[in-house]
């Protein structure tokens, strides 16, 4: 069998350790992910596989021929789909023991998405993949999370990994409030002898008033027992502090990232949202629309498929305003917002609160009651928004557009997910089910498609 195995490594970027001491090997007979929060190492690791970077301690062994395909920077020859797949269909062809795959679907239409799959369901040898695409994350025979330097390995498909990460939950949860419980308990013991020595010191100096005991006797007894006491304060307070520090990790590693999403003070605008009539548009020579008609009405949640090139995209810079129709005519009602792949909707060297003032408009009592309904409590609500990660960035963006009660009637996604880690997505999933307008998305994401039911499709 051929591998590549880390035993011990550690790696990292200044004083950010990515790789604290990671000890894990791959096959030639095994198709494994890595998935892990955007800039946990996920792609550090895939380079220290390939031996594109050197780990700063421990050894890498390798027996094995690798193959290492980059995400695919996207150029103005050829959609991005067009030169990912060629990039991948050359990846198969190299018949590596192992190749190295960095967001592969990334780009990728449906058609060309299912054509990757039967390629990969059928590559002989091994295969370690860094990706957020649960389809391709289900057909996987091993799951890795990178997370604080370390790694988990979970021996089954994504399937597998969400049942054990639910179960790993509600363990947690279940520490927790027996953490507390404990906490409680230790409180509540403290409290009674802190009692029952002021009821004794009580007693003793009404005996010493009665002048049935003596001043001398009394404070002997006196000092004894605040020896006894004090012990078995220092032995409580002891097991208080640790169950104090139990705690505080459990609820470290319980981070909730639900978000709140207000009722609006109005009605979603109920007509027609964009009435589209008789456009046309070209590239240089290449038509993209002729005499083409489209209409969204308010609350309905509508997807555009189409091949790459086929001009989802470009109909919604249209639609939005980037872009102008050179024949035809394009209405748009009620209020519309547009959130991209990068998403730069927000003003980078702003800080979180003051860009949630700026597009939502309210006062920044609100825009911090916003900030913390998405996460953003008290100090975190002041972090400028270019330091955030991509997690972050997204409930920002997500903040400033949908946290207010003045929302959007319709929501404008292009390939939202591309750039999400898992969490992220699932949060988005969360935020645009709690929204009630209209929706109008291009994904390639098969799995987000169902998950936030999308009730029409459009094909371009």
């Amino acid at each position: 069998m051929n591998f590549i195995s880390l035993s011990k490594v550690f790696f990292g970027y200044n004083d950010n350790n990515l790789l604290n001491g990671v000890s894990v090997a791959f096959n030639d007979s095994e198709h494994v992910a890595i998935v892990g929060d955007n800039g946990c190492g996920k792609t550090t690791m895939l380079k220290l596989l390939a031996g594109d970077l050197l780990p700063d301690s421990g050894d890498i062994n390798k027996n094995a021929t690798v193959y290492m395909l980059n995400q695919i920077n996207v150029s103005d020859s050829k959609s991005g789909g067009e030169q990912q797949m060629f990039a991948l269909m050359r990846a198969f062809e190299s018949n590596a023991d192992i190749l190295l795959l960095d967001e592969p679907t990334n780009n990728l239409d449906a058609d060309a998405k299912q054509l990757f799959f039967n390629r990969l369901n059928t590559y002989p040898n091994g295969v370690v993949i860094v990706s957020h695409d649960r389809e391709l994350l289900q057909q996987m025979d091993k799951i890795i999370e990178l997370q604080n330097g370390q790694l988990r390995v979970y021996g089954g498909n994504y399937d597998f990994y969400i049942a054990q990460k639910n179960a790993e939950s509600e363990q947690l949860n279940a520490k927790y409030i027996n953490a507390q419980k404990e906490i409680a308990r230790l409180n509540n013991t403290m409290n009674i002898a802190q009692n029952t020595r002021q009821h004794h010191e009580a007693k003793q100096q009404k005996e010493i008033a009665n002048a049935r005991r003596s001043k001398l006797a009394a404070n002997a007894l006196k000092g004894k027992s605040a020896e006894t006491e004090g012990r078995q304060r220092a032995i409580i307070q002891k097991k208080l502090d640790e169950q104090m520090s139990i705690q505080k990790s459990l609820s470290e590693q319980m981070r909730n990232d639900t978000i709140k999403i207000p009722v609006p003070n109005k009605s979603f605008y109920s007509k027609e949202l964009i009435v589209i009539s008789g456009l046309s548009f070209a590239y240089n020579d290449k038509p993209i629309f002729n005499n083409f008609d489209f209409t969204v009405y308010g609350k309905s949640r509508v997807r555009l498929v189409g091949k790459n090139g086929s001009g989802k995209t470009t109909l919604l810079k249209i639609i939005n305003g980037k872009l102008q129709p050179q024949s035809g005519t394009v209405k748009t009602f009620g209020k519309i917002a547009y959130i991209n792949q990068d998403l730069s909707v927000l003003d980078k060297d702003k800080s979180i609160v003051e860009n949630i003032m700026n597009i939502s408009g309210c006062l920044k009592h609100d825009a911090h009651a916003i900030a913390a309904n998405f996460g953003f409590r008290s100090d975190a609500s002041l972090q400028i928004v270019g330091t955030l990660s991509g997690g972050e960035l997204l409930k920002a963006t997500l903040a400033t557009i949908l946290g207010g009660t003045e929302q959007p009637d319709l929501l404008i996604l292009d390939e939202p997910t591309n750039n999400l880690e898992i969490k992220s997505i699932a949060i988005l999933e969360d935020a645009l089910n709690q929204y009630t307008g209209a929706i109008l998305l291009v994904s390639h994401d098969e799995m987000f498609v169902r998950n936030i039911q999308i009730d029409t499709e459009i094909t371009l």
